[in-house]
């Protein structure tokens, strides 16, 4: 089996590829998660299924050719698992952020991500607390099936064992998920009350008034309070694509989800899955409770995580600046969904960034895992950890949205 482990200050380029990347989504903004929580616009959805049904298949394809990963699906214990993705959804619906969008959100100078910084570390000490209580040990230890994936079981660094053949079968599995997935980012409508998907609008090259309509509402609360660009300027391409009769634009825009994905298999080549809730609390532990259960166990399993965040955080400071023009300078920027349902108070939102966070951090630690770890690079493996964790996040996302956004 071919392997190699890269040195850690090779996370930083990793991360900067997907902080670049994922800024150019606009996953930086809450807003964008925010409508996401709100099911108005499923481009994120869209963009990882399709992200997943490119790179699934390249893993395990890889892998059953003798070429060895670092795998690392989450451990399947049913009820933490699924608590945690519960009171994650909840957190992300309210903050509109997850743990890897925090850092790009500074990286794109946003002053409400500074808030989400400090609500996040005390989430995730919060868990690092629980965690050696009887509750906590019973939360990861209840229904512990392990570390295990659709086809096969995680058992060595570079192993999966399938349950039945050879890695050629768990080969198979994938290309039945990645078309499943792909018929959820063909069909799936990205705007609600629109007809078709980024992948289906560009494969048909035509879209209906209303999603132009959206597509503009969109690239306006994307740069509201971002730097000036000209008529010309990359930014403009990149935030008005779906004005351009450029198809290398408009395609553009859609394998942004391929490079992520196919970054993430490159990443578990080189040194292990990408993460990002793990940094808050390896700095919970280093700057208030060094000594306790959680935090040594972090400690001596961390991997480049904090360089990845910082390369997170590079990456999407770069696009802002250079390729979007979305840079906010911190200045306060409130969310439009939040600003129409509690007005533009700063310390409204203050509230609602850093107690999101709290939630969204204190679920991911309770779950082992977050949007990255589970979702992207959970899914990616196939784990039914990931999976449980995706469905418990959509569940308390959408319910939490319902009633926190509503109309008076």
């Amino acid at each position: 089996m071919i392997t190699y482990t890269a040195p850690m200050w090779v996370g930083i380029l990793i991360g900067f590829i997907i902080g670049a990347a994922a800024e150019i989504w606009g996953i930086a903004n809450p807003e964008t998660l925010i409508r996401l929580a709100k099911w108005e616009d499923r481009l994120f959805v869209i963009c990882i299924a399709l992200g997943l049904a490119i790179s699934a298949p390249v893993l395990y394809g890889l892998y059953a050719l003798g070429i060895g990963f670092h795998f690392s699906p989450k451990p399947l214990y049913v009820i933490g698992v699924g608590i945690g993705g519960l009171i994650f959804g909840s957190g992300l619906a309210i903050s509109g952020y997850f743990p890897g969008s925090i850092w790009m959100a500074l990286g794109e100078g946003r002053r409400d991500a500074i808030y989400a910084v400090f609500g996040a570390i005390l989430g995730a000490a919060t868990w690092t607390v629980l965690y050696q209580t009887p509750v906590g040990q019973w939360l990861v230890n209840t229904l512990n099936f392990g570390s295990v994936v659709i086809g096969g079981t995680h058992v060595d660094k570079f192993i999966i064992r399938p349950w039945y053949g050879t890695p050629a079968v768990i080969f198979g599995i994938s290309l039945v998920y990645a078309v499943g997935l792909f018929l959820v980012a063909y069909y799936l409508p990205r705007y609600k009350g629109g007809v078709r998907s980024c992948l289906r609008e560009n494969i048909e090259k035509r879209s209906t008034p209303y999603e132009v309509e959206k597509h503009k509402e969109t690239a306006m609360f994307l740069t509201d309070g971002g730097l000036p660009y000209s008529e010309n300027s990359i930014a403009k391409k990149l935030n008005e694509y779906y004005a351009t009769e450029s198809n290398v634009t408009r395609w553009f825009m859609v394998s942004v989800a391929g490079i992520v994905g196919l970054t993430v298999v490159l990443e578990m080549f080189l040194h292990q899955i990408f993460g990002e809730s793990t940094t808050d609390s390896w700095l919970a532990g280093m700057l208030f409770l060094p000594t306790f259960k959680y935090s040594q166990s972090v400690f001596a399993g961390i991997g480049w995580e904090p360089f990845s965040d910082i390369g997170t955080l590079m990456g999407a400071l770069f696009a802002s600046v250079f390729l979007t023009r979305r840079f906010t300078s911190f200045r306060n920027i409130i969310p439009p969904s939040w600003s129409i349902r509690f007005g533009n108070s700063q310390i409204t939102r203050f509230l609602g960034s850093f107690g999101g966070a709290y939630l969204m951090l204190f679920g991911a630690r309770m779950a082992d895992g977050c949007a990255s770890g589970h979702i992207l690079s959970g899914d990616l493996q196939m784990a039914i950890s990931g999976l449980e964790f995706t469905a418990a996040v959509f569940a308390a996302m959408l319910i939490t949205a319902h009633y926190v956004y509503r109309k008076r």
